[in-house]
């Protein structure tokens, strides 16, 4: 490769993209494991647990096993690090195919400063980073063979290659995780829009065996998988894969409120713009656009996941929302008026710093449950309260504060409608709305990383951890909301985890707190309710610890003095 091409401008700032990417990524890369997280070393771990228990296709446990081994049960983040880092070059590669260098650069620039990517491919699971890297893969080939009018010759050295990469990517997502099957179907339902196959009954029955033989094939492969792996366990899978079928008596609350948090961190940057999307937009980007309704409707509709992480298994909307923005972005950039860019710039960074003042403000910190303590706060329109966000596959527990997401979210809308009514101005509105993304995300990676408005939960973590370590005294500890579980864990000393919601049997958990009058760890986010029986008792204990961050605390209480808790207290 000649010293010219390094010379080129697009690759020197692919280059700062990319190691703005990775450096972004190394502060979080030891962050406690939360919850779900810490399940995979335990997996992973033949020292600990037996082979074929986890739920999936066998190439999530092979992939984590065989890595996690080498690398280190404590390094698991380096796994959705790596593959993060093939999808953002695999990304810029995908967009240059299909549209142009200059939208691949701002597909990449997006996926780069987006919070959700940036936790995608820092949580310790498959769907933020692994399924992507085969998602991406097959859509490169599918559209390498679309550029070549899909002539699948053996004699054709190239197209051989992208055959077997789309078949490799098909595959691979399949035995990561069965949703995988989603982004195939979306492929040939586009090669069948391609073909224009609905206007031909026979086609369509033509169509239909096919696909029907496409099944029949995946549900081969799944079968016969167990000879590659024989600790895979298909019966187990399928058992658990009965726990999302459930057509009634969801909880839809819960449902809402994760999309809700889906949509918080996807960010008006990545979300908006698609507002403007045009009929040539759309016949370019299309498969990405049916891959998203797609994805949404089985998440959402088909199969019940009140139950599960919703936020983690949104992260299939990150890779299809840089693309369309980004097409969105450069195609409007090209035909706007160039005349007055930079002051509709500057009433960006303006309005920019105009958020970043409501960062500043005094915050309340209103418990999580019940919810209608913070849903009455957001209605009566007191939005000087701070929010946490968590998961059940993290991250831990970080605050934003809940008027900045308002009013972010206000103004950018706001932007939005009017470059609906107003077509003219739509150059105008996304240049105004690019400061307020970049803040947005801002706020939300800061706060993640290191905490410096709201306080730190991983700092807490490893001073208090280190206490309760040398602390003779303590035997064994019940973990609030398992912040921190893990670590105690690594100690030898978790006895086991505390929750809160209201959906758990009081009366089994008055019992529970009855029984193992011992120590109690607090990292108090979110907020325990005051009003609960869980504060009354904690706040009967002797408090050993206390180390407080702003609005975070880690408090280790000693309640082998503590007298029973009541129903009726």
């Amino acid at each position: 490769m000649s010293f010219e091409f390094f010379r080129k401008k697009w690759f020197v700032w692919l280059a700062v993209i990319f190691a703005f990417f990775v450096f972004l990524h190394l502060p979080a890369l030891h962050f406690p494991y939360h919850q779900d997280e810490y399940k995979w070393p335990t997996y992973a771990n033949p020292a600990v647990s037996a082979s074929g228990i986890v739920p999936h296709p066998p190439l999530t446990e092979f992939l984590y096993r065989v890595i996690g081994g080498h690398i280190g049960y404590d390094n698991f983040r380096f796994i959705p690090f790596f593959f993060g880092i093939l999808n953002i070059l695999l990304l810029f590669y995908l967009v240059k195919t299909i549209f142009d260098k200059k939208t691949a650069f701002w597909a990449t620039c997006l996926f780069a400063v987006s919070y959700y990517s940036l936790l995608a491919s820092l949580m310790v699971d498959v769907d933020g980073a692994v399924m992507p890297f085969f998602f991406l893969i097959m859509f490169i080939s599918y559209f390498q063979l679309k550029k070549r009018n899909f002539q699948f010759s053996i004699f054709n050295f190239q197209n051989l290659v992208w055959t077997i990469l789309l078949i490799v990517g098909a595959v691979g997502g399949f035995l990561v995780k069965v949703v995988c099957v989603i982004p195939v179907a979306v492929l040939a339902f586009d090669f069948a829009l391609d073909k224009n196959v609905f206007s031909d009954k026979k086609k369509i029955f033509k169509s239909a065996f096919y696909g029907l033989v496409g099944v029949v094939i995946m549900i081969l492969i799944l079968v016969f998988s167990k000879f590659i792996f024989p600790f895979f366990n298909l019966s187990y899978s399928l058992k658990y894969w009965e726990h999302f079928v459930n057509f009634g008596g969801r909880n839809w609350f819960q449902i809402f409120i994760q999309l809700i948090k889906s949509v918080l961190y996807a960010s008006p940057l990545l979300l908006l713009p698609l507002f403007f999307t045009s009929k040539e937009i759309f016949k370019k980007a299309r498969p990405f656009f049916v891959f998203l309704a797609t994805e949404t409707v089985f998440y959402l509709v088909l199969f019940d996941f009140s139950t599960g992480a919703l936020d983690r298994y949104f992260q299939f909307m990150i890779v299809p929302l840089c693309v369309i923005s980004a097409v969105v972005f450069v195609s409007i950039f090209k035909t706007g008026d160039n005349r007055r860019n930079k002051e509709y710039l500057l009433l960006g960074v303006l309005l920019a710093l105009f958020l970043s003042l409501t960062l500043f403000i005094p915050q309340f910190v209103p418990s999580l449950y019940p919810k209608k303590a913070w849903i009455s706060r957001a209605l009566s329109l007191k939005w000087n309260f701070l929010y946490p966000f968590s998961g059940g596959s993290g991250p831990l527990g970080f605050y934003v504060s809940f008027l900045f997401l308002a009013l972010s979210w206000i103004i950018s809308v706001g932007l939005i409608l009017l470059g609906l009514f107003k077509s003219h101005l739509r150059k105008a509105v996304l240049l105004i709305l690019i400061p307020i993304g970049l803040l947005y995300n801002g706020v939300f990676i800061e706060e993640y990383l290191f905490g410096a408005l709201y306080g730190s939960a991983p700092k807490l973590v490893h001073n208090v951890v280190q206490f309760i370590k040398n602390d003779q005294q303590i035997n064994f500890v019940t973990v609030y909301n398992d912040n921190g579980g893990y670590d105690i864990q690594q100690i030898g000393k978790y006895r086991k985890r505390l929750y809160t919601d209201p959906a758990f049997d009081i009366n089994e958990k008055i019992a529970t707190l009855n029984q193992y009058k011992e120590f109690y760890l607090e990292i108090n986010i979110p907020r325990i309710d005051p009003n609960s029986v869980y504060r009354k008792y904690l706040d009967s204990c002797k408090i050993i610890y206390d180390e407080t961050d702003r609005y975070i605390s880690a408090i280790v209480y000693d309640c082998r003095n503590a007298p029973d808790v009541k129903i009726n207290d």
